[in-house]
């Protein structure tokens, strides 16, 4: 039975056939089963006339036509274009069969055509095409992890710009790669140019070398702060004309076919998360060097080099930061430990040099004097450490007069009041033909330096120097960095100034110390989880372990041990930390609802089911699905989550068909599963699923060195909370703390200390009343009811399952519900309340 076209969409078709009879009698046969025939084409030329007006879907394509063309000429064309095809033909050779399947046709139709033949071919060739699509996506998605695995976590920019360059020739043949990354918002540059070696490896180009034809003398000075022309606003393939007009506008285009031989480029755009003007740029020495089925190829891996550059840049912003306070730091300790200022300036010269490296540091003074302090002081690069240059050495060593070397530094120290940078020829020109010029730039080699003022207490007191034996050595986000370390500078200059302030200050510097090493150790930190016990640090280590893989984790412990939060923390040190964490807790939904909680539901599957809802499965898909409480899970859903574990698909409740789910499981429990296995309540065969790696969470009870911490963790949060000024714990009820076995665990000691603030009338936390052990009094004797007494089954049953759940606060499921309490299973606790019209 064929379906008209108001029901069922067919393919367009061109019918390529150069015998008349037969090409109608194929448009008889496809008309009539509701194909639309566009055309009847009888040679190559006349085909693509009719392709160029309307692009068919499907082609039945003739091997042999008249005319110097044939049909597997026309094939090669149509597969540019992307439309599929499928042969026609009465006699086929083995020599012309070979020939016919290198251009991959969709299927072969023999003369003379049954109809039942030629429609079945075409439904055979529209599945292939469509499933060639499908695998052609699959490619392109497989190419695009490949470039993110293998550049993505590159920290260093020359080693991901090889990196990037090696990835994109594997798609296109190049000989010079350019990248350019401008950042306006922050005045900076980054210009790197690759060539391709004979052994097709990547070296990096001077581009002094590249630019040294250009007659702006000063273009090279400011490719920090700017690029040298805009040729980041164009956009796609550049070969012949189009290249050479490029080459009229365009500085570096132009030097690139000047002193490169380039003839023809390619220029991508990369959008990165902040403002940018970012580019790259492929080159080739050939006129038509690149297709623009290239260029579509690469443009499908730049968002991965995107996030790449956005990583690096993120994480070179950090890694500054880290550096400009360990170097703080290390200046905090020169100056404590330092016995004179050549010994303080070494110190001060190393730690810079880690972040900006330098041949030569040295601090002057320019503001008042210090008594019988000497501040000047030089120090330089020998064999990687930094060694004085003292006035004897400079005298003796360099042949300087000693009266010119004291004229010639205090005409330069008047120059120093305010942040210069001078590179390159810009140095050289700064250089007044003197001794100190002399010393610096011939006898020492220096070609670029930078300085800045050091304030105390709002007069310029110093300067402190930065020089390099390179002529492009520092940039100005580099002087800026200078400005912020001559902040710290300032205050321990500021130190020296009066014996008196040498406490105050030395306070001042042991907060910053610590302040540093916890934000050096914030990397380390596990979350919200506080304590150093032996017992914790095992938790620690499993962390590390088992985050960064995919498998399931079985979380165990005792009510409020913060089993959460170990889960959080496996998650955001995995791989899927990029998407959240979804949390269901088992305990907290009813038998009816967790299944649809768990894998969702489609619109009228069920009463009340009124719209279709994503499960919490789907939801989590590509990060983590947390199972809170899993001890909690009704036996009837069971063989469901081990068969979504098991096969990584779901199936929404009325639905159709599978789901294929990415889903990373952790789960958690306070009960004892394998006696819960043992008992019949639990599968035997999830237990083993969700165990592969089992994390046990220790009591409070067996930390207790940790008590303290977390009470001082959770006494600030709470005085904030309140508002109450809060600041220690007094010495009897820190006592309790640290003797009481919490059968809560964190959670019952936040409560604790929570309702003794509240209660508080001082600023030193006593608490409310005493800690003593609890415990539930027995069924028997619940409700007032005397022992011997006996009454019937059912006010028994009644009266014990009142009393549970008023000891629970009428919560019948979860640690501590009336179901735990009285032994009984959640789903039999209901049944018998119903029974009972007992309600919640």
């Amino acid at each position: 039975m064929v379906l008209s076209d108001e029901f069922v969409h067919l393919p367009a078709l061109l019918i390529v056939e150069d015998e008349f009879l037969i090409a109608n009698d194929l448009q008889r046969i496809l008309t009539k089963a509701g194909y639309q025939v566009i055309g009847l084409a009888g040679s190559v030329d006349e085909a693509k006339t009719m392709v160029a007006d309307q692009t068919p879907d499907i082609v039945l394509l003739d091997i042999f036509l008249t005319g110097d063309q044939t049909g597997i000429d026309l094939a090669y064309w149509l597969n540019d274009q992307s439309i599929p095809f499928v042969y026609l033909s009465a006699n086929l050779t083995d020599g012309l069969l070979e020939a016919a399947k290198v251009t991959q046709p969709f299927g072969f139709l023999t003369k003379p055509f049954r109809e039942k033949d030629v429609l079945t071919t075409l439904e055979i060739a529209r599945y292939r095409h469509a499933h060639s699509e499908e695998a052609k996506l699959r490619r392109q998605q497989t190419i695009q992890i490949g470039v993110n695995n293998a550049i993505v976590s590159i920290q260093d920019r020359e080693q991901l710009c090889l990196a990037i360059a090696e990835q994109i020739h594997q798609l296109v043949s190049f000989s010079y790669l350019n990248i350019r990354i401008g950042l306006p918002d922050e005045s900076s540059f980054y210009w790197l140019m690759l060539e391709k070696t004979a052994t097709n490896t990547f070296e990096r180009v001077n581009l002094s070398a590249l630019l040294r034809t250009e007659t702006d003398e000063h273009i090279l000075e400011r490719l920090d702060r700017e690029a040298p022309d805009r040729l980041s606003e164009k956009v796609g393939v550049f070969t012949e004309d189009a290249f050479n007009q490029l080459c009229d506008t365009y500085v570096t285009a132009r030097s690139c076919r000047d002193n490169f031989g380039v003839r023809s480029l390619m220029l991508f755009p990369i959008h990165l998360k902040r403002n940018s003007l970012t580019t790259i740029i492929l080159s080739s020495p050939l006129a038509d060097g690149f297709t623009q089925k290239e260029y579509e190829a690469v443009s499908l891996i730049t968002p991965q080099i995107a996030l790449a550059l956005d990583n690096l840049l993120a994480y070179e912003e950090i890694d500054a930061r880290r550096q400009t306070k360990a170097i703080e730091l290390a200046i905090v300790n020169a100056f404590r430990n330092g016995s004179d200022t050549d010994a303080i300036l070494s110190q001060v010269a190393g730690a810079i040099n880690q972040l900006l490296p330098v041949d030569l540091v040295a601090l002057y003074q320019i503001g008042r004097q210090l008594g019988a302090v000497t501040m000047d002081s030089i120090v330089r690069k020998d064999n990687g450490f930094f060694v004085p240059l003292t006035e004897q050495d400079i005298v003796q060593h360099y042949n300087v007069n000693p009266a010119d070397w004291q004229t010639a530094l205090a005409g330069m120290k008047t120059c120093l009041v305010k942040p210069t940078l001078h590179v390159g020829s810009q140095f050289t020109k700064k250089l007044t033909e003197d001794v100190a010029g002399a010393l610096y730039q011939k006898k020492l080699g220096l070609q670029s330096a930078m300085y800045v003022p050091i304030f105390v207490k709002n007069q310029p007191m110093a300067s402190l120097i930065l020089a390099s034996k390179a002529p492009y050595a520092f940039t100005y986000k580099d002087l800026s960095t200078l400005q912020d370390i001559s902040v710290q500078m300032a205050l321990a200059l500021e130190n020296l100034l009066a014996f008196e302030q040498i406490k105050t200050l030395s306070e001042q510097l042991q907060q910053e110390k610590t302040y540093l090493t916890e934000e050096i150790n914030t990397n380390h930190n596990f979350e919200e989880i506080i304590g150093t016990s032996p017992a914790l640090e095992t938790v620690f280590t499993n962390i590390s372990q088992v985050a960064p893989t995919d498998y399931t984790v079985l979380i165990t412990g005792e009510t409020g041990t913060g089993k959460e939060l170990v889960a959080r923390a496996i998650h955001n040190r995995s791989a899927r930390n990029g998407r959240a964490i979804v949390k269901i807790n088992c305990a907290a939904l009813p038998a009816q609802l967790i299944e649809s909680e768990l894998f969702g539901h489609e619109k009228g599957s069920f009463t009340g089911a009124t719209e279709k809802r994503i499960g919490k499965f789907e939801l989590a898909n590509g990060g983590t699905l947390f199972l809170d409480e899993i001890g909690e899970l009704p036996l009837e859903l069971q063989p469901k989550l081990l068969r979504a574990i098991q096969e990584k698909e779901i199936e929404r409740i009325g639905g159709k068909g599978p789901i294929l789910i990415d889903v990373r499981i952790i789960a958690a429990t306070n009960r004892n599963l394998q006696q819960e296995v043992a008992n019949g309540r639990f599968r035997s065969d999830l237990y083993y699923r969700l165990n592969v790696f089992p994390i046990v969470v220790p009591p409070l009870r067996e930390r207790r060195e940790d008590i303290q911490p977390l009470a001082q963790y959770f006494l600030k949060r709470i005085s904030k909370k309140l508002g109450k000024p809060l600041t220690s714990i007094a010495n009897t009820s820190l006592h309790q703390l640290l003797n009481y076995d919490w059968p809560g665990n964190i959670r019952e000691l936040e409560h604790v200390l929570e309702r003794a603030a509240i209660l508080s009338k001082s600023a030193t936390l006593a608490l409310a009343e005493p800690l003593q052990a609890s415990s539930v009094a027995p069924v028997s004797l619940i409700a007032g009811q005397a022992p011997g007494t006996i009454q019937p089954i059912e006010e028994t049953m009644r009266a014990a399952i009142l009393a549970a759940l008023a000891k629970s606060g009428n919560r019948i499921r979860g640690s501590g519900g009336a179901a735990e309490l009285l032994n009984l299973k959640p789903t039999t606790l209901e049944a018998r309340m119903k029974k009972l019209n007992i309600s919640t």
